[in-house]
């Protein structure tokens, strides 16, 4: 896969009324202690790959995080490359040999991942996409935020931002302190403000909702969360139910929505769509934020009817935004 396919896979992504999306297949050989090997399979959604390419010659990186194998050069650029097995735990053969690197192209960030071998392309829909069991999630440390089932096999769909973030924790919105931003204000009547107001975020990686979630709340907003498209939409006709019971506009429940844009069950350009469909719904701010918000993609947010967007390393641009949709005076 090259760079010149980039513009059909962001048409894909983008197409609202389908639902769907396509995954890349790869597996890892996990090495058995009889000496026999079993596939591992994992997914990553096209949209996020720039690239499949042979294992590249590497420079080592001075005082370089676990896992990192070294760094090389693609087009002008240095690439930092993760061996994904080891971060995984996953007990794979050493060598190098006929293993491959997933070029990655999100958060602004170009990454490389050495897997075993990629095996297909799926196209499937959001539906058919499952979130966790209770027993596979394991909250914000877990690293699977999705599972496709394709032909007898269960097919891993990893949070590659989380992974991202412990490999270059410098560059993670883990660092992003909203108390220490000049241009949030924190004076009581500011806070008292946001405390009577309630937002929702929804996002399939746990990782990332509690850090939306713990920005949000330390600046003073009342939180809710989802866990993908299909657990918010199940939230908000509940709120629509309220709403109409109650003879109450929807703002007396919620005042704003943040979503991703891929997730299980339901896509965050889907639910966006649902949403501006519902007279209840046409005047709830909702801002959509995603490590995919290429240009197409944020024209085709907006042509949807959000109100703004934001590309995931932005944490910091998040409270400045929802406050002026919700009202938040000085």
């Amino acid at each position: 896969m090259s760079e010149k396919g980039s513009g059909m896979q962001s048409a894909i992504l983008t197409e609202s009324g389908t639902n769907e999306l396509e995954i890349i297949e790869f597996h890892l050989h996990k090495q058995m202690p009889d000496g026999s090997s079993k596939t591992a399979y994992y997914g990553i959604n096209v949209a996020k790959v720039r690239e499949v390419i042979r294992v590249p010659e590497t420079t080592d990186y001075p005082n370089a995080q676990p896992h990192m194998v070294g760094v090389f050069s693609l087009r002008d650029r240095l690439i930092p490359m993760v061996d994904l097995a080891g971060w995984l735990r996953v007990k794979t053969r050493p060598d190098q040999a006929g293993k491959v690197v997933i070029v990655t192209d999100f958060n602004n960030m170009a990454n490389g991942f050495l897997v075993d071998s990629v095996s297909r392309i799926h196209r499937v829909s959001w539906e058919d996409v499952e979130s966790p069991s209770q027993f596979l999630e394991a909250g914000e440390n877990d690293c699977v935020v999705a599972v496709v089932r394709r032909d007898g096999n269960i097919i891993m769909i990893l949070d590659f931002e989380k992974i991202v973030a412990t490999i270059n924790p410098e560059l993670s919105m883990e660092k992003y302190d909203v108390t220490q931003d000049r241009r949030v204000a924190f004076n009581d009547r500011i806070v008292a403000q946001r405390e009577s107001r309630t937002i929702l975020v929804v996002d399939d990686s746990a990782f990332i909702r509690k850090l939306i979630e713990n920005t949000l709340s330390t600046a003073g907003y009342h939180v809710i969360t989802a866990k993908d498209g299909g657990d918010a939409l199940e939230m908000l006709t509940d709120i629509e139910e309220h709403s109409r019971a109650e003879n109450q506009p929807v703002n007396t429940f919620l005042n704003a929505l943040v979503s991703d844009v891929e997730m299980p069950r339901m896509d965050g350009m889907h639910l966006l769509k649902r949403l501006r469909d519902n007279p209840l719904f046409t005047a709830l701010p909702i801002v959509m934020f995603s490590s995919l918000m290429s240009d197409d993609n944020r024209a085709k947010a907006l042509q949807l009817g959000a109100n703004d967007t934001i590309t995931k390393p932005e944490l910091g641009r998040m409270v400045g935004m929802i406050d002026r949709m919700v009202g938040i005076a000085e």
